[in-house]
């Protein structure tokens, strides 16, 4: 299989796609830069010799490219790889993370990652073998502060903010906030997060204005999860956060709607969703998160007055 025989045989990449040890050593590498045999042996719970021979089939196949670091062989995506195969691999390994194997492997490839930055990082080689890639980055141990906003800060925000402290852990820590002042947690809300198995102890309603004081922690992101803030003006957020809006159904109006079904199940499918959206921001890259932020940053300053 050719690059070139791809656009008039697309069913070969499909073959090739066949086995799941070939699928998931793509998904992996699209996950993280450049990978050696023996990291995803690791990862994978195969013998050298399988992920060997799966790796030379991916070479022939012209899929992978492979680069030399000391004695190491470091296995990457072929960047001459048609975009509409890149993509994907990014929508297999996208999908991937949802499960619950596919996420603690993923977490457990970028922690494999960090442990050895040295070997696997793009640096400069006068002999050519390792070249810089604009765009590629050393991951951080920076913690990715989120704020996330509802209304009343009863319901949505708070299942978001469990979850993303517990799929996040060690990378990202969530806060919640609301609109309104003298909320309190809807008592469903309690009752989703135990069947989610989250814990319930640091649930509690408040007011954005805690996140305004000057030793309240600076964020990173702030995440709308109702609607009806979505044109609101909300605060202007020291450090110039990431926004973004995750619009969700309020179970709070499914609740006073369908009187006759369970309340808990509402706020319980508003946590599933939350879930799905939490563990695919978990997946960003640092450097990913980096360049919204200077996009943010550069579209600040084309709104600033001569």
């Amino acid at each position: 299989m050719t690059h070139t025989t791809l656009h008039e045989h697309p069913e070969q990449i499909f073959a090739a796609l066949s086995d799941e040890t070939r699928l998931r050593i793509l998904m992996l590498l699209e996950s993280k830069h450049r990978l050696c045999v023996c990291h995803l042996q690791a990862l994978l719970d195969k013998p050298q010799s399988t992920i060997s021979r799966h790796i030379s089939m991916l070479m022939e196949n012209q899929l992978l490219s492979q680069t030399h670091k000391g004695t190491s062989n470091l296995y990457a995506l072929n960047e001459r790889t048609p975009l509409w195969v890149r993509e994907i691999f990014r929508l297999s390994r996208i999908n991937w993370s949802l499960s619950n194997d596919g996420f603690r492997m993923l977490k457990q490839a970028r922690a494999l990652y960090q442990e050895n930055i040295e070997l696997l990082q793009d640096t400069p080689q006068n002999n050519g073998n390792i070249i810089q890639k604009s765009g590629d980055t050393t991951p951080s141990n920076k913690v990715f502060n989120v704020l996330f906003l509802c209304v009343a800060n009863s319901a949505r925000s708070i299942l978001a903010e469990a979850l993303l402290n517990r799929w996040g852990q060690g990378r990202f820590r969530a806060f919640s906030a609301g609109q309104k002042k003298d909320s309190s947690v809807n008592p469903n809300t309690i009752e989703a997060l135990k069947a989610l198995e989250l814990p319930t102890e640091q649930a509690a309603s408040k007011h954005w204005a805690v996140f305004l004081a000057p030793d309240a922690p600076q964020m990173d992101l702030v995440i709308t999860v109702c609607d009806t803030l979505l044109n609101e003006a909300c605060p202007a957020w020291p450090g110039r956060p990431i926004t973004a809006h995750w619009g969700v159904t309020d179970p709070v109006r499914q609740m006073a709607e369908h009187p006759d079904r369970d309340p808990v199940s509402f706020f319980i499918a508003a946590g599933r969703a939350l879930e799905t959206r939490v563990k695919l921001l978990t997946q960003l890259p640092d450097y990913a998160i980096e360049k919204i932020r200077a996009r943010d940053e550069l579209s600040a300053i084309g709104l600033m007055s001569e």
